[in-house]
């Protein structure tokens, strides 16, 4: 009995913590600073590929190589972009429209 007592007990914490937390974030606007903070690297990400094909373009003398390297960063960058855009939609969604999951 003891032992479920603690688990139960340890689940009450974790519950209570969880939505101090949440509440904390919510209240002190953490939300749209890590958007922003996604955003930023979405932007950086995207910069140094960029100069990456840049540099591609300056310095690879084979076309074909050429050409499937810029195409290869491009690729990256989009997908980058789609996947850190919804991980902030998602972040953004879980933070101000979840409610509380207290487990029972």
């Amino acid at each position: 009995m003891t032992d479920k007592n603690n688990w139960s007990e340890i689940n009450n914490n974790i519950s209570e913590i969880k939505d101090k937390i949440k509440n904390s974030i919510n209240e002190n606007g953490l939300t749209s600073d890590l958007k922003a903070s996604l955003k930023n690297t979405i932007v950086s990400a995207s910069t140094t590929l960029n100069e990456l094909k840049r540099n591609i373009e300056k310095t690879v003398t084979d076309e074909e190589i050429k050409e499937e390297a810029k195409n290869i960063i491009s690729k990256i960058v989009s997908e980058l972009e789609e996947n850190l855009h919804e991980l902030s939609s998602k972040v953004s969604d879980y933070l101000e429209h979840n409610p509380s999951d207290e487990e029972e």
